[in-house]
């Protein structure tokens, strides 16, 4: 991407790199949310910066990519905000199940002056104007996800994205008090649970939803994060029959089941696995998870050096065969362990035996 596209997208796509000291906490609010919401997805960089697990999985990738923390620097320049410290949270919703249609409300330490000059020299840039506000619209090149952005500063630390006009202008109206906003009786409404970093609700599901579980469901409401180092996830999905509700609760205990297999002699992974619990009443699914943070890092921790150590592997080439690939050849042992020669030569000639299919 071009430096001029990073530094527009910096502050909408690098919802990522937890660290640093905390800003003000920033619970899901949905006086942000259109009355006429479908659904709401909400990433909360505070309670993120709060995360043990977090904090410590970011520390071990710096170490394992030293690189990263500078070219976080250079966004943050290009940019005017890091997001690792400047980033509050970002909530996005959409009046219908097209996530296209969606808007994103954005807030958190931005550096107005320079987002602003940095947009005006966007392609097919324009602007317009709505009880007081300044919108800029241009077009974001990126293959095909790139296309028509409508953005506004509500104040500084404020601001709002959508693909058109009049979806940001609903939105101003939305943080302004000219629109309504998500009533207490909505089924999107509702207490955030305390330490959440990500929250999704949603009254209708996508009837293109590519999850296979979420085909028959009709609502549902997600949170994720950590709260008093423990590691939660709270999940209630509506399904349209009881039917539908079984086969979800039969998904769970599969994956669990695979998970056994797989993983069946870790007791760290067994241990959060077995956490899971769920519950089937009616046309309901209630999933709920809970562990200590410490537990969870461990298991983070061991996933992170195993694709270290596979990511090394391939990186590196083989001594013996010059390969790159190949699985701790190097020290004379290439015709037995080079997964790049393991057909090759006469081996490949020898008729099949019973046990090879």
């Amino acid at each position: 991407m071009r430096r001029t596209g990073l530094a527009r997208l910096t502050a909408v796509l690098a919802i990522a790199c937890p660290t640093a000291a905390p800003l003000v906490a920033a619970p899901l609010d949905l006086m942000a949310v259109s009355a006429d919401a479908k659904w709401v997805m909400h990433v909360d960089m505070d309670a993120a910066r709060d995360s043990t697990v977090l904090e410590r999985t970011l520390a071990k990738a710096m170490k394992m990519h030293p690189g990263a923390g500078g070219m976080i620097d250079m966004a943050a320049k290009m940019s005017g905000m890091d997001p690792r410290k400047d980033l509050r949270d970002a909530t996005a919703y959409g009046s219908d199940t097209d996530k296209k249609n969606g808007v994103l409300v954005v807030r958190g330490n931005a550096n107005r002056e320079f987002l602003t000059r940095m947009v005006e020299k966007a392609p097919d840039h324009r602007t317009m104007t709505h009880e007081g506000h300044t919108l800029h619209g241009w077009t974001h090149k990126r293959g095909r996800h790139g296309g028509t952005v409508v953005a506004a500063f509500f104040k500084d630390d404020v601001l709002v994205f959508s693909r058109t006009e009049e979806a940001t202008k609903a939105a101003l109206d939305v943080l302004d008090g000219r629109k309504a906003s998500v009533p207490a009786d909505s089924p999107l409404a509702g207490r955030v649970r305390p330490g959440s970093i990500v929250v999704a609700r949603a009254s209708a599901v996508d009837p293109d939803t590519k999850c296979p579980v979420l085909r028959k469901g009709e609502a549902f409401r997600v949170a994720l994060g950590e709260h008093d180092r423990k590691s939660f996830y709270r999940a209630r999905l509506e399904m349209n029959s009881a039917e539908a509700a079984a086969e979800v609760r039969d998904v769970v205990k599969g994956l669990a089941s695979l998970a056994s297999l797989r993983w069946g002699s870790d007791d760290s992974i067994m241990s959060l696995v077995k956490a899971v619990r769920m519950d089937v009443e009616g046309e309901t699914c209630s999933i709920s998870w809970e562990v200590p943070a410490d537990d969870t890092w461990t298991v983070v921790e061991k996933a992170m050096t195993h694709w270290e150590s596979r990511q090394n592997r391939w990186n590196n080439s083989c001594k013996s065969c010059g390969k790159t690939g190949c699985k701790g050849c190097g020290d004379g042992t290439c015709d037995k362990g080079c997964p790049m020669k393991k057909n090759s030569g006469d081996s490949a000639d020898k008729p099949l035996g019973d046990d090879e299919f």
